[in-house]
């Protein structure tokens, strides 16, 4: 047990967590930016967009502030890999769905980005509140 402990206790010295990378999500509707909106954050595990039709499944949530900007800051070891593992530096990068919903919990905005290691991205979100049907006659 104590040997264990002090593995564990090793390896957490070597390995350097932090904020790897950082997204600003701009959240605009009707070609305004948007206040007060909560964005959710997804981490594709390999099923694409699909994880994003619950946002019960989401990693991570901001609101918006005046300007409309969500700001998300990805760290290790839950969103990315630690940039730096006994003194070795590494690069990870994984893709990350934004998304906003309606009052019926739907989904009505989505933005895809590939982020890597030291990234500072910004990214738009188009809420898209009109209703989806057939094709008009």
């Amino acid at each position: 047990m104590l040997a264990a402990a002090c593995c564990m206790f090793a390896l957490n010295a070597c390995v350097n967590f932090k904020t790897e990378a950082t997204v600003d999500v701009k959240v605009i509707k009707a070609g305004q930016p948007v206040a007060d909106v909560t964005v959710y954050k997804f981490k594709d595990n390999g099923l694409g967009e699909g994880t994003t039709l619950y946002k019960s499944n989401n990693s991570g949530t901001a609101k918006t502030d005046g300007a409309g900007v969500a700001h998300f800051n990805l760290k290790s070891p839950d969103d990315l890999d630690p940039s730096n593992v006994a003194g070795v530096e590494l690069s990870d990068a994984s893709t990350f769905f934004f998304c906003t919903y309606n009052a019926e919990n739907t989904r009505n905005s989505l933005v895809s980005v590939k982020v890597k290691t030291g990234d500072k991205q910004k990214v738009q979100l188009i809420i898209d509140d009109q209703p989806r049907g057939g094709e008009e006659d």
